[in-house]
C-alpha cells in the first residue's frame, strides 16, 4: 500500500495537483531548493495520507494494479488466430466450387482445394500501408502524448504494476483514436483509389487489379482497427473496470 501512496504523491507533482501548503512546508525544510523540495513533498504527502484514513482511501482510487496477466497470451493468440484464418481465406484456391445435392441436403463441394502462396502478394501494398499506419499513430499522439503512445503496448500486456487511472484513460484514448483513424483512413483511401480509377477508366484495360488495389487500404484500416480495439478493451479490463 505504501508503494501506491508514493506513486500517488509523485503523480500529484507530475499532474501539478499539489497541496500548496504542503509544498511550502517542503520548501522550508530544504531551504528553498525546488529540486530537493520535490522529494521532501513526496515524503510529507505520504506521511499525510498515512495519518488520514479518509484521505488514504480517496487517493487509493487513483492507482490500479493489473487484475490478471493470463489475458495477454490469449490476446496475442486471438489476433494470431484471426490473422491465420484471414490469410488462409485469402490464399485459398477453391477450384471447382459447387453445391452437391445428397439425401435431400445441399453440401459444398470444394473440389481441389489448395493454398496458393503467390496470392499473398495481392495484399501487399506499401502506399496503402503508409496511408494508414503513420497517420493513425500521429493522430493518436496528437490526441494524447508521446508518453501515452509509448505506454500503449506495455500497459496492454500488463507490464506496469501500478498505473494511475488518468494515465490508463489517456492510453485507452490513444488506442481508440488510432483505431478510429485507421478505419477512417482506410475508407478514405478506398474512396480516393476509386475516384482515381474512374478518372482514368478509359485508359485502363484491366479494371480488376485497380479495384483490388483500391480496396487494400480498407483491409489495412480494418485490421489495425481490430488490433487497437482488442488492445483498448484489454486495457480497460486490466486497469479501469
Amino acid at each position: 500500500m505504501n508503494e501506491e501512496l508514493y506513486l500517488v504523491a509523485y503523480k500529484d507533482i507530475e499532474n501539478k495537483e499539489i497541496d500548496e501548503a504542503l509544498w511550502l512546508k517542503a520548501m522550508s525544510h530544504v531551504g528553498g531548493d525546488k529540486k530537493r523540495a520535490k522529494w521532501s513533498y513526496i515524503e510529507l504527502r505520504v506521511d499525510q495520507m498515512l495519518r488520514d484514513p479518509a484521505l488514504r482511501h480517496s487517493v487509493s482510487k487513483k492507482v490500479r494494479k493489473p487484475t490478471h496477466q493470463s489475458g495477454a497470451f490469449m490476446m496475442w493468440f486471438s489476433l494470431l488466430f484471426c490473422f491465420t484464418v484471414v490469410s488462409a481465406a485469402a490464399l485459398a484456391d477453391f477450384g471447382d466450387l459447387s453445391l452437391v445435392l445428397s439425401n435431400g441436403f445441399y453440401f459444398m463441394d470444394f473440389g481441389d482445394l489448395s493454398l496458393v502462396l503467390s496470392n499473398g502478394f495481392y495484399f501487399i501494398d506499401l502506399p496503402s500501408l503508409l496511408i494508414i499506419l503513420p497517420v493513425a499513430i500521429f493522430f493518436g499522439i496528437s490526441a494524447t502524448s508521446w508518453r501515452s503512445y509509448g505506454r500503449c503496448w506495455t500497459y496492454t500486456l500488463g507490464g506496469a504494476k501500478l498505473v494511475s487511472i488518468s494515465e490508463a484513460n489517456s492510453v485507452v484514448r490513444c488506442l481508440k483514436v488510432m483505431g478510429d483513424v485507421s478505419m477512417l483512413m482506410g475508407i478514405l483511401g478506398t474512396i480516393l483509389g476509386t475516384v482515381i480509377l474512374l478518372q482514368n477508366l478509359q485508359q485502363i484495360t484491366d479494371i480488376g487489379p485497380s479495384i483490388a488495389v483500391a480496396a487494400i487500404t480498407l483491409i489495412y484500416g480494418t485490421f489495425f482497427k481490430l488490433v487497437s480495439y482488442v488492445a483498448e478493451q484489454r486495457l480497460r479490463n486490466l486497469y479501469l473496470n
